[in-house]
């Protein structure tokens, strides 16, 4: 145990090591609280942890209890290393009373610190739970599954699958081939993703080539490079898409949607809006256009031809709008509508 004085707090510390077999076909759980998780890949049939104690109290005595009563509780099998950080608390004493009455996240920031550093082969299993500290992978490219909360994620190489929750913390990853990503107030940086399905609210997201994106946002910020088809439901979300490669597929409410281009000259769009503002570019487009839409604007080219248009309801400002844009062969733009505002353009 190590001591150390400042500012009139007590700060003492203790490190453990462990060290246990484990092949490529295994997998690795850990599941800690307060402390920071440090991943690093290796070209062993092992796994070595450091994990890294600090406690910090005005009285010695109270920050030397809670020292003593965190361990790691460790399960092992030929194929599967369970790590579980255990805070034990006693039936009295100052920290039994303080537990029951403390607000967790005050806890982590003023009192304890649990941090890992983890080597485990290149491409074993990894299934991370981590509460109030960062998680940071590297030089890993194996299967992978994450809870973490109040951190923010770094991953420093490319993965090809992972099963990923965050909240209130920040991602940050390299191409993720198959992708299933949950983040909840927090931010996303991905530089791409074959197939991605993504749910998130409240999150500020930058995201770089798409080829499959499986949407449900609500109250988002997305910047994205590029995507070839895009499906799904927003709600209150702001989306800018510089390159749409073929498809958008999406439900909106009260959302702003923009698309900047379309590469392929054929696309299939079916938008279904409510109270939505679109602005799309079909430069270069050959489209067969359908509309039905209550209340609301609709702006298009003067190029459009065979322009239709019925009025199915007056009172309710019901109309059907059919055109036809480019010169073939013909995609499809179906857009049905209640109020919003929809902006075709050409650049």
């Amino acid at each position: 145990m190590i001591r150390s004085i400042s500012f009139g707090q007590e700060t003492v510390s203790k490190k453990i090591e462990k060290s246990y077999g484990l092949t490529n076909s295994g997998e690795l759980h850990l599941n800690n609280k307060y402390g920071d998780v440090i991943i690093n890949g290796w070209d062993r049939s092992s796994v070595r942890l450091t994990i890294d104690v600090e406690v910090t109290h005005k009285k010695k005595e109270n920050a030397k209890d809670l020292l003593d009563r965190i361990d790691v509780t460790t399960k092992v099998t030929k194929d599967l290393v369970d790590l579980t950080t255990e805070i034990h608390q006693g039936s009295s004493g100052f920290f039994a009373r303080y537990f029951s009455k403390v607000n967790p996240f005050d806890l982590d920031k003023s009192n304890i610190k649990i941090n890992y550093t983890i080597y485990l082969p290149n491409n074993a299993e990894m299934n991370i739970t981590n509460k109030f500290g960062d998680v940071i992978i590297s030089d890993w490219q194996g299967k992978l599954k994450t809870n973490i909360e109040h951190g923010d994620f770094w991953i420093n190489d490319d993965l090809t699958n992972a099963h990923i929750n965050i909240t209130f913390g920040k991602l940050n990853a390299k191409t993720i081939t198959y992708g299933n990503i949950t983040i909840k107030n927090g931010e996303l940086d991905l530089e791409g993703s074959k197939q991605l399905q993504l749910t998130s609210s409240g999150t500020t997201m930058e995201i770089g080539a798409i080829s499959s994106l499986e949407i449900e946002s609500s109250k988002d910020e997305i910047n994205i490079d590029e995507v070839k088809s895009i499906h799904g439901d927003l709600d209150f979300t702001k989306i800018h898409i510089n390159t749409l490669g073929e498809e958008i597929d999406i439900k909106t409410k009260v959302a702003d949607f923009w698309v900047s281009a379309i590469t392929k000259p054929d696309s299939k769009i079916y938008i279904d809006q409510e109270s939505s503002e679109f602005n799309i570019s079909i430069s270069g487009q050959s489209l067969i256009f359908n509309a039905t839409l209550e209340q609301g604007l609709l702006r298009i080219p003067k190029s459009f031809t065979d322009i239709h248009t019925d009025i199915i309801n007056n009172s309710r400002k019901i109309r059907k709008i059919n055109a036809t844009y480019g010169k073939g062969p013909y995609g499809e733009f179906v857009l049905t509508g209640l109020k919003g505002v929809i902006i075709l353009k050409e650049n």
